[in-house]
């Protein structure tokens, strides 16, 4: 079981070693043709043996024009091999809720991330919808897909009652979950490993909760 650290203080101290760190590392906005990159600043607090995830955040929103030019997917190549790199892991996470339009751009990053880092495992998060009936991710060269079961949406009850449905995800590269805090306890599809949002920082209150719901999914 992994958490997700937003790039706020978290003291995690309390961690146990069954449990990893996704650690939001770099932070990226495309607006327009503007690159604006932000490094993590906050402090994480945790055990020496936590292992660590790298997790590269994008975000490309509508309202902002993102122009997704040659120069903007260089940086972004560079950024996320930076940051794996950096943290001297053999693994990096991208976060990036592509729409539609900016997928062919998101494919280019990722198969250029591969040529870079050949050996390290490449994970990427990916809307619920994308491990079921939208399923464009199946051939993106990554070694695990996170299917995040939450902030669904709209749609969010009707999609809760399809998702407690499924034995495993439609798509198959979906082979891990990621679930929020302050959102139902679901019955997962089959999963390996699983992620955990907190809105807030998390507390060894808010993790043994979390962990006593989750723990009985994981290699279901």
């Amino acid at each position: 079981m992994l958490l997700w650290s937003w790039d706020r203080t978290e003291d995690l101290s309390f961690l146990s070693g069954d449990a990893g760190v996704a650690l939001v590392m770099a932070s990226v906005e495309l607006v327009g043709s503007e690159f604006r990159l932000r490094p993590r600043r906050a402090t994480l607090i945790a055990p020496a043996s936590t292992p660590i995830l790298p997790v590269v955040h994008v975000d490309a929103l509508p309202r902002w024009e993102p122009a997704l030019t040659a120069l903007q997917e260089t940086r972004l190549v560079q950024t996320i091999v930076e940051t794996a790199r950096h943290a001297k892991a053999r693994a990096v996470q991208i976060d990036f809720e592509a729409l539609p339009s900016q997928r062919s751009f998101y494919l280019r990053v990722l198969h250029r991330v591969r040529q870079e880092l050949p050996d390290t495992y490449l994970s990427m998060t990916a809307l619920a919808s994308w491990c079921m009936g939208d399923r464009w991710t199946h051939d993106a060269p990554v070694d695990e897909t996170v299917a995040m079961a939450f902030r669904i949406g709209a749609a969010a009850e009707e999609y809760r009652q399809i998702i407690s449905r499924l034995a495993q995800w439609q798509e198959p590269r979906c082979t891990s979950t990621g679930v929020a805090t302050d959102e139902p306890v679901l019955k997962l599809p089959v999963h390996q490993r699983l992620y955990v949002f907190s809105p807030r920082p998390w507390t060894s209150a808010r993790w043994k909760e979390t962990r006593a719901a989750y723990i009985s999914t994981i290699n279901n």
